[in-house]
């Protein structure tokens, strides 16, 4: 996509002002729940007489709406009509809604407002990875309007469907589980009809593995023992007893440095990761050399494994001398924070976050693929030198960096003033675009392909 491009596709997704839109548009507005942004979910429109006969559009991430009731066929607008609207959202599994109103001459229509919602919440007695199980206990929670519920259970050893319960909200119930993967779809029902997919592997056994190699590296009461400021080469793997599938994660503390060709991605403020793709296996190793931070007291680190929702934790301890008696632990982090919200995102709907920074407008990821759940945020911070303030931030994302296409930026300055940034060793000027101008402010825009940080310079 080419930059112009980008600029219009941001311009659309952000300006969904209610004074534009024609007579024949109904709006909203959709909270985000507490867990996942309503940003790009599907709301649905249709008329009392035929709810058959729909219109959809998106949510954007301003958290509004608008459709166009012209695309419903089946019913001609007229003052008075009773329109509905809810969102229902298939890939996500949210939804929410029904809300209504009756049609107006004022111009345009605007819904109440409406809350994101699962339609149905699962939580497991167990992970996904299970050793020796005959069953799994599930506690369920089924949205108002989705409160059917049944379940389909594909193993290698047979099939079986079953209903759970009629009209409940809450409800706990135990699934068999057959040796090897067992693939469960539960679908809730009521006006609309939602499903989710899970798959437990039942295993006779299951292991990670963790071993580090250097001179003076030691494994002692559970811990490595590894010296300050060396080379060391690490090994990680999982072995299985029946074939496996998903995301297998190495990942060790940002604060090491990565020295091996291989290529690291972002998990979390504290942490990096291999990420590799498991078809079908029972066992995988990965293995690489980093160099250990230099420290007088000793340093605790946390090594971490992850396949699918099973994990791991490696205690290391860095030691510059052994005899020490008192040491630092350093946190081990699963997310970046705790104000992200989950977000659904792909080519065409980029995630957006506005900074809370006055000189950084907008930040727009735009991913290469779909993907379906993702958490980001922006890291500030501000150092002084003297007289002079100089401003970082860096852009925080579970998306990958081979997953992201590009990030758009707009920054926002006074008139008057001059902006320029640089990447964080002040290396590199990166160049930027006049995006528009008002009375007050010139805005600047830029694609980059970087996540920071990056160093901003205001004079």
């Amino acid at each position: 996509m080419k930059p112009l491009s980008y600029i219009l596709v941001i311009f659309l997704i952000l300006i969904i002002n209610l004074s534009f839109v024609s007579s024949n548009f109904v709006c909203g507005f959709v909270n985000n729940s507490q867990e996942f942004s309503s940003s790009w979910a599907n709301v649905v429109v249709y008329f009392e007489e035929n709810k058959s006969d729909f219109t959809e559009c998106k949510i954007n991430p301003e958290n509004k709406f608008c459709c166009d009731l012209d695309n419903i066929s089946s019913v001609n607008f007229s003052v008075g009509k009773k329109v509905f609207a809810e969102v229902f959202d298939e890939k996500s599994g949210f939804v929410a809604g029904p809300v209504s109103l009756y049609l107006t001459d004022a111009g345009y229509d605007v819904f109440p407002e409406m809350k994101l919602e699962k339609a149905l919440t699962a939580t497991f007695s167990d992970k996904n990875i299970v050793v020796n199980k005959s069953s799994i206990l599930i506690n369920l929670s089924l949205a108002e309007k989705y409160n059917n519920l049944k379940y389909v259970l594909n193993s290698s050893e047979g099939y079986l469907e079953q209903e759970v319960c009629k009209n409940c909200t809450d409800f706990e119930f135990l699934v068999p589980l057959f040796k090897g993967k067992n693939e469960l779809v539960l679908i809730s029902n009521g006006s609309r009809e939602i499903s989710e997919k899970i798959v437990f592997y039942n295993l006779d056994y299951f292991n990670f593995n963790v071993d580090i190699s250097c001179d003076k590296c030691k494994l002692k009461k559970k811990f490595f023992y590894v010296p300050s400021g060396e080379d060391i080469r690490v090994y990680s793997s999982f072995n299985s007893s029946h074939n496996i599938s998903g995301d297998f994660l190495s990942c060790f503390p940002s604060q090491w440095v990565l020295l091996d060709s291989l290529k690291a991605e972002d998990f979390s403020v504290t942490h990096e990761c291999f990420r590799e793709q498991i078809i079908n296996k029972k066992e995988f190793s990965v293995d690489y050399v980093v160099k250990t931070p230099k420290t007088f007291i000793k340093q605790d680190y946390i090594f971490y494994q992850k396949l699918n929702e099973y994990d791991s934790l490696t205690k290391i301890r860095v030691f510059k001398f052994k005899l020490i008696p008192f040491h630092k632990i350093n946190s081990f982090e699963k997310n970046y924070s705790d104000e992200a919200l989950a977000q659904r995102t792909s080519p065409e709907e980029p995630i957006v976050l506005s900074p809370k920074e006055d000189y950084l407008k907008l930040v727009a990821i735009f991913p290469k693929q779909e993907v379906l759940e993702s958490y980001s945020d922006i890291r500030f911070e501000t150092e002084k030198s003297g007289k002079e303030e100089r401003h970082l931030f860096t852009i925080l994302t579970t998306l990958s960096n081979s997953e992201i296409d590009r990030i758009f930026l707009i920054f926002n300055v006074k008139k008057g003033k001059s902006i320029e940034i640089y990447t964080n060793d002040g290396s590199k000027r990166i160049d930027l675009e006049v995006y528009e101008e008002s009375s007050n402010y010139t805005s600047y825009s830029v694609s980059v392909n970087e996540k920071g940080p990056f160093q901003v310079r205001i004079f």
